[in-house]
């Protein structure tokens, strides 16, 4: 049974880009986002996995030559209790057979 108290967010994420590739990504895909890593001089890159970004995702992940392991789908969660089930969009799977990256989780509870 699915809780209408939880929300998902999910987002594409590029761990490793430098500097040129970060500010290229914000230009080229809408809500992307990026901050320099603490510890390397790479950025890490945030995208809202949407059906409007996809193509966008993939397009950008071939071009620049990202290598699998630089790369997740996060999946955040906002609760304001600690259990209930969340419904995954079903572009999660599709991007997974695209690019078969890690999936990460993170659940806050309110």
């Amino acid at each position: 049974m699915s809780n209408p108290n939880i929300e998902a967010e999910i987002s594409f994420r590029f761990l490793s880009l430098d500097k040129f590739q970060a500010y290229s990504l914000v230009r080229e895909i809408l809500g992307s986002t990026h901050e320099a890593h603490s510890e390397n001089k790479s950025y890490i890159a945030c995208v809202p996995l949407t059906q409007q970004n996809f193509e966008d995702i993939n397009d950008y992940y071939v071009r620049q030559r990202i290598e699998i392991e630089a790369c997740d789908i996060l999946v955040s969660v906002n609760a304001n209790s600690t259990s209930g089930i969340v419904d995954i969009p079903v572009i999660v799977n599709r991007m997974l057979k695209y690019i078969d990256c890690k999936l990460t989780f993170s659940f806050t509870a309110t």
